[in-house]
């Protein structure tokens, strides 16, 4: 009897060293976490008695990641918006998340197959020159992990200011 159990605890403890050796690295190597830069972020003034408005920026992700949320005090929602078009018809349709490809710049502007931010229920303080502080939410496309990135948006007209986003005359 005695040997029987030496037998069935050696064989339990080789089987739990075993599952140890395959889910630890697992446990203690989620990836590396990939970088976002956030530039050229800004935000259209809201048009007079509006209650939203558009927001536009460049992204930079080290790695293939996906944004998934955009959070300001400014407005009680943010939601993605992609630009379509079929034939003389212009949709914009919302979107869960934007791809952000490792390695290649992706600037939301208006125009279509692009995407942009839709900012809704904004207050009355988004005029001309106001800087509004946001937080993106990204996700990394390996293993889901998310991080957020500060990252603040000036408010400025439409046209004349950002000559990167207005240089294919879409905008």
């Amino acid at each position: 009897m005695a040997e029987f159990m030496a037998r069935f605890r050696i064989r339990y403890l080789a089987v739990g060293l075993a599952a140890v050796a395959l889910v630890f690295p697992a446990l203690c190597f989620a990836g590396p976490t990939g970088k976002v830069e956030i530039t050229d972020a800004w935000l259209r003034p809201p048009p007079y008695g509006g209650t939203a408005t558009l927001g536009f920026m460049t992204l930079r992700a080290s790695q293939d990641m996906r944004l998934v949320g955009v959070k300001t005090a400014a407005a009680k929602a943010v939601s993605f918006q992609l630009m379509t078009r079929e034939g003389s018809v212009v949709r914009m349709d919302p979107v869960h998340s934007i791809a952000l490809p490792g390695g290649t710049p992706l600037t939301l502007k208006m125009g279509p197959g692009h995407h942009f931010l839709m900012l809704k229920h904004i207050g009355t303080d988004l005029k001309v020159g106001a800087v509004v502080p946001m937080i993106a939410i990204v996700e990394q496309a390996t293993n889901g992990a998310k991080q957020t990135i500060r990252f603040n948006a000036k408010v400025m007209p439409a046209r004349g200011h950002r000559p990167a986003v207005e240089q294919d005359g879409e905008h």
